[in-house]
């Protein structure tokens, strides 16, 4: 404020400038001219040296965005200057109150400048979003500190009015721009009946939507997950290792039911997704993972009852998959992206369902065929049309009378023949681990370390009692040998011999069930029975600290030096064709083939050697047989034959019609619908 001034025109100015200022704060000028106003209008009412205005960027950080002769206060000369201000900014956004800064303040404060400086915040609904920051002349009369503090103060809530307004505006530009996507997407999910197209529509569109890195899409086909569509990916390779990853990690999230999320943190992981979630991150990379299963909507035809007003039947929903959305640079998922997944999970599974109920009609290919060829012959000749029911005629005899070889398919592992499975031999506490997962040993090798402190004692007291019955055997072997006995009546030589050979046979009986203690407690240390490698995942975490029973198993050993085979999962309900095909062969060894997950280039060839007697259940597949086949394992590189390897496997089960080749599945299940 210039000294050339009366105090009615300077006050008259000050409030010329308040008014300038409040209305430009209304105004819908860019942030950078706003500030740039703003500032040049403060100084000038203060008339002071400097200004400027920070606002926090996306990164959390205070950053300038516009000043005012800054260069005059020497700020950019002092190189730690700026670190001060920041401090200094930092102090008033932490309490939201505007201060004055002044060189003789008796506080531990440190100013850029020789300036006084008078700072305020800058909120949006009580939330700081940055300051004013004015560098006034430290000369000036300390009576005018306060009224400067109370008009920065109070220009500083015209430009938290503004920032809030502007945010607000950009709110409802960004929602209706979302809003206008979202449609789009509907409207694209529920154009086509072709699963394939729509899924591929959720994935690469649902990206975009979302902002997340990657975006798939899981099926659920009874017990089993399949990763049907990748953004970004014409066609999904099931084979590879960060799908089948992907898959099992879907499969074990979507069985809860419920919204999983993963960000950084394992704290609240469900034990049954730790295994799976791991081997994921460390294939995949992935920083954040949010897995929302999708269910079937409800029908809009009601039944009777629910038609009549009665009360609808509490029944779970049909899960059909899930969708995945991955961070790869964030660990915590971006704004608004929980709540448009929530959003869209709806319109997904509805577009999905729709899909998968059209393509579920019996025999849809076929009748897409016989519709194609109808349309065909709308408007042709006699000929034209005898020629072509001619082609679909021979097509049909081909396919009920030509021979087909039939296979089986199922999945497997590759797994050594010699395993041995680790049991403790006495119950106890474990209280160390010598070992862990991966790591070769040798037979003999130490593995587990076993305590029990009843044994122990039982030990030592035996050991203390036997003591004592040495000790009494010299005194009478003493007693018998020494001179005097020629003097002794023969009753107490004969009472003495007694006596000795009494505690003889104590001691003989006491030395056997000592024995029989140390070899329980040298059972407690649990040593290899055999070479090879331990394959107990976790071994650490599952025992130590833990007590344990007698014939409680421990873990793992297999000897991958040896023969390997394959352990295939049949499906129980494929068994039939094994059985049938194994009884016209007269053994067990039928021919397959099989491909490693890691590497489908490469088909080999394998000798079925083993069925198991009983079924087993499976997550995945439901009810399944375990089948042993032999291999060759020379030819197949090295670096594959890693014990649970995952491989697909193709048994011959002989042959049958081309027709039942393209179309077993739908007959088999036709029979078993109408029991024929």
């Amino acid at each position: 404020m210039t000294s050339t001034q009366s105090p009615t025109q300077t006050r008259e100015r000050v409030i010329r400038i308040a008014r300038e200022i409040e209305e430009f704060a209304h105004s819908n000028v860019a942030p950078e001219t706003f500030f740039r106003e703003f500032l040049r209008r403060v100084v000038a009412g203060l008339g002071a040296t400097a200004g400027a205005a920070w606002l926090i960027d996306d990164s959390g950080r205070l950053a300038i965005n516009s000043e005012v002769n800054l260069a005059d206060t020497g700020f950019y000369e002092e190189p730690e200057a700026i670190l001060k201000n920041q401090r200094l900014l930092s102090d008033v956004l932490s309490t939201a109150e505007a201060r004055i800064f002044t060189a003789d303040n008796d506080t531990d404060v440190h100013l850029p400048t020789d300036n006084l400086i008078v700072v305020a915040a800058l909120s949006i609904h009580k939330k700081p979003v940055g300051v004013i920051e004015i560098f006034q002349r430290s000369n000036a009369p300390k009576q005018a500190h306060p009224g400067y503090l109370q008009f920065v103060e109070q220009m500083s809530g015209y430009a938290s009015h503004y920032l809030a307004e502007r945010k607000k505006a950009s709110q409802s530009d960004a929602s209706l721009e979302v809003w206008e996507e979202v449609d789009q997407f509907v409207q694209q999910i529920h154009r086509s009946l072709d699963l394939t197209e729509v899924a591929a529509t959720v994935v690469n569109d649902g990206r975009q939507l979302l902002d997340a890195d990657r975006v798939s899409l899981a099926m659920q086909y009874g017990k089993k997950t399949v990763i049907e569509a990748i953004n970004g990916q014409d066609k999904v390779n099931k084979r590879a290792n960060t799908v089948r990853l992907l898959s099992k990690l879907a499969n074990k999230s979507l069985s809860m039911r419920e919204t999983f999320i993963y960000s950084g943190t394992v704290d609240s992981i469900p034990p049954q997704i730790e295994e799976p979630l791991a081997d994921y991150l460390q294939e995949s990379g992935t920083r954040m993972i949010m897995i929302v299963p999708l269910f079937e909507p409800d029908p809009v035809i009601k039944n009777n009852d629910e038609a009549l007003g009665g009360r609808k039947k509490d029944v779970l929903k049909k899960l059909i998959g899930g969708l995945i959305v991955e961070q790869i640079t964030d660990s915590q998922p971006r704004p608004h992206m929980e709540s448009r997944t929530g959003l869209l999970s709806g319109h997904i599974a509805s577009g999905l369902a729709n899909s998968r109920n059209y393509e579920s009609i019996f025999l849809m290919p076929l009748w897409r065929f016989i519709g194609r060829c109808f349309a065909a012959l709308r408007g042709k000749t006699l000929v034209k049309t005898l020629v072509i029911t001619a082609l679909i005629a021979a097509v049909g005899i081909a396919l009920a009378l030509v021979p087909y070889d039939y296979r089986v398919s199922c999945d497997g592992r590759l797994m050594p023949t010699i395993q041995r499975e680790v049991f403790t031999n006495w119950e106890g506490e474990v209280v160390a681990i010598h070992v862990e997962s991966g790591q070769k040993v040798q037979k003999g090798d130490l593995l587990v370390e076993i305590r029990n402190e009843d044994l122990k004692a039982q030990a030592l007291e035996t050991e203390n009692k036997l003591n004592e019955l040495r000790l009494m055997q010299l005194t009478l072997n003493a007693q018998l040998q020494s001179g005097d006995n020629s003097k002794r009546p023969s009753e107490d030589i004969i009472r003495l011999r007694g006596q000795l050979n009494e505690t003889k046979t104590q001691i003989f009986g006491i030395e056997k069930h000592l024995q029989i203690l140390k070899d329980r407690l040298d059972k407690l240390n649990v040593k290899a029975p055999i070479d090879g490698v331990v394959t107990t995942f976790q071994i650490e975490q599952l025992l130590i600290n833990r007590p344990v029973q007698r014939g409680e198993l421990l873990l793992e050993i297999m000897d991958n030096t040896g023969p390997w085979q394959l352990e295939l999962d049949v499906e129980e309900k494929r068994m039939g064709h094994i059985l049938r095909a194994t009884g016209k062969k007269g053994d067990i060894g039928l021919p397959l083939e099989f491909i490693l997950a890691t590497s489908n280039e490469v088909t080999y060839e394998g000798e079925v050697t083993e069925i198991s007697t009983r079924a087993n259940s499976s997550e995945e597949s439901g009810s399944i047989v375990e089948t042993y086949a032999t291999f060759d394992k020379t030819k197949l590189p090295e670096d594959s034959l890693r014990i649970g390897a995952e491989v697909s496997a193709k048994i011959d089960c002989g042959e049958r019609s081309l027709f039942y080749v393209l179309f077993g599945d739908v007959v088999e299940t036709s029979r078993r619908f109408f029991w024929l």
